[in-house]
């Protein structure tokens, strides 16, 4: 195997590791959550997504106003129905305006912020990985023959002791 055949698979190994473990964490995070095993833990945890329409600050589970209980059976009849978490949410937010759902909708422009910043984060990557990877192919640069000669030039004259220094520069000299 040649050195230069090594080298490649070194330097893709990082990457290949760091996309299996992006793969498992996303992985666990999608499928790690069996969600609530009885209808009681499932009312509880949809009338957390649901804020009281009379308190402030409170959801429909932490708040023991009238309108609270009222919701709160209604979602347990929804629940004992078969209706799904999403379709109870649509229902109470039909009838109580949507203002008083906590977690947004994933279509029209409120689906927009939560895929804008997933897709910039993507972007980002790539461009990261795009320039790593330009970065690692460029060759070195060396000085020149004529960046030599100006450095002994200067360095010649500095010895001489005239004491000035000149000062190269892209400007054409000006006159006084």
């Amino acid at each position: 195997m040649s050195e230069a055949l090594r080298d490649r698979r070194r330097s893709w190994f990082p990457w290949i590791l760091l996309g299996a473990v992006l793969v498992v964490a996303l992985t666990v995070g999608a499928l790690g959550s069996t969600g609530p095993a009885t209808n009681e833990e499932r009312v509880q945890d949809i009338s957390r997504t649901i804020k009281c329409p009379e308190c402030r600050g409170e959801t429909v589970a932490e708040s023991n106003s009238g309108i609270s209980q009222q919701i709160r059976i209604e979602i347990a009849k929804l629940v004992q129905s078969g209706a799904t978490d999403d379709q109870i949410r649509a229902d109470i937010g039909a009838h109580y305006n949507n203002a008083v759902l906590l977690t947004p909708t994933s279509s029209g422009v409120v689906g927009l912020v939560w895929i804008i910043p997933v897709v910039a984060l993507v972007a980002a990557l790539a461009a990261l990985v795009a320039s790593f990877r330009d970065w690692g192919r460029r060759t070195p640069r060396h000085a020149t023959v004529a960046d030599r000669e100006l450095v002994a030039a200067a360095m010649a004259q500095g010895q001489s002791g005239t004491g000035a220094a000149t000062v190269v520069t892209d400007e054409p000299p000006t006159v006084p």
